[in-house]
């Protein structure tokens, strides 16, 4: 797939939701699913791909740095929808981004599955370290 840049996108809707606890993820959630059933979107398997996203997120912000944030942007590109979905934390980041995406890798004796199963539901997935500490994951998936 052509990478498209976000600058090219038209922003329809964007929520940014503080994770912080549970609550913070069944938040996101339903702005996702606000989202969704403002674009008409009832796909059930595009759904379920974009909640299972947004949950592996989540938890993953509360597991690696306690707090942080979800932000849900749907937007369109030559009337196509999309949706772009970041995740920060201020944790430790991700020691080494190479190993991250082996399956059965874990930083923290988890089970290494997350960031492959995110890898799988999404059409573009990109990693950074902040300097400061915590990780960023930005997840694009076009629908």
């Amino acid at each position: 797939m052509t990478s498209i840049a976000f600058t090219d996108a038209q922003v329809i809707q964007k929520r940014c939701i503080p994770i912080s606890g549970e609550d913070g993820i069944c938040r996101a959630r339903t702005a996702l699913r606000e989202m969704l059933d403002y674009a008409e979107i009832n796909n059930e398997i595009w759904r379920a791909q974009l909640l299972t996203i947004i949950d592996e997120l989540g938890k993953n912000i509360l597991r690696h740095g306690a707090a942080g944030r979800l932000c849900i942007s749907m937007v369109q590109v030559a009337g196509r929808i999309g949706f772009r979905i970041t995740a920060e934390d201020r944790g430790r980041g991700i020691t080494d981004l190479d190993q991250a995406f082996t399956p059965g890798y874990s930083e923290d004796k988890g089970m290494g599955m997350g960031l492959n199963l995110l890898k799988a539901l999404s059409d573009d997935i990109r990693i950074a370290n902040f300097l400061s500490g915590g990780a960023l994951i930005e997840i694009w998936k076009w629908i």
